[in-house]
Order: structure tokens, then sequence, then C-alpha cells
């Protein structure tokens, strides 16, 4: 699965939900600057955190970095979290969500509802 599709499936509303996406959701983002990326190197990274402490949630796709740049944006991002009482949550083995602290995410699956679309995928 790809970035742009993991994050489309991640951030659709209640009305268009997708049964099959067992990950996190966005619960609500009221005027939510939400950041989907893919660095690849470190110099990128102070973006992202500046973002966060701004209130703005980030999606961050490690598939572009090797382990060890991983793991040190994964630190830097994660005591930046610290800072700001952000939540880190996992999406799958190469993406993480950072999401500031008046967000939400929920990590059940959604109960089946009746007259829900599905085509969005």
């Amino acid at each position: 699965m790809d970035l742009k599709n993991t994050a489309k499936k991640f951030f659709l509303t209640d009305e268009y939900n997708d049964q099959a996406y067992p990950g996190p959701r966005l619960l609500r983002s009221g005027g939510l600057n939400i950041l989907v990326r893919t660095p690849k190197s470190f110099n990128e990274v102070r973006e992202y955190a500046d973002a966060l402490i701004g209130g703005s949630a980030i999606m961050i796709s490690f598939s572009a970095v090797d382990v060890p740049l991983r793991n040190r944006i994964f630190d830097y991002l994660n005591g930046i979290s610290y800072i700001v009482n952000a939540s880190v949550s996992k999406v799958n083995e190469d993406l993480l969500i950072y999401a500031p602290e008046q967000v939400d995410v929920n990590k059940q699956i959604p109960k089946k509802q009746k007259g829900i679309r599905s085509w969005l995928k």
C-alpha cells in the first residue's frame, strides 16, 4: 500500500468509512493542518518538528531512509512529541502519525454501518 492510499484511508470521515482498514483513524480534525511527508535526509525533520510544535499533525513515511536514519528521525520526533504532549501512532511498519494533544486518534476497527459506501479505496 502506498503512502497516498494509506493517508486516504486514515483520514476517511464517518460518512465514508472503509471497513477493511484496521489502522488508526482521525476522529475529528477541526481546523487541523495535516502534513504527509517522506523524509530523505535528517535536514528535513526540523520542519516537521516545527509543524508539530505549531499544532499540526504529521504523517511520516520512513520508506525512503535506512534503519540508522529512521531511528534518528524517530528519536528526534518522539522527543518533540514528549515536549508538546503529542501522541504517536503506528499505522504500519513504515508509517507513523504524530498528532497534537487536541487530536484524538482511534485505533479500533469501526463497526459496520448500513448505508456506508466503500467505493473510496
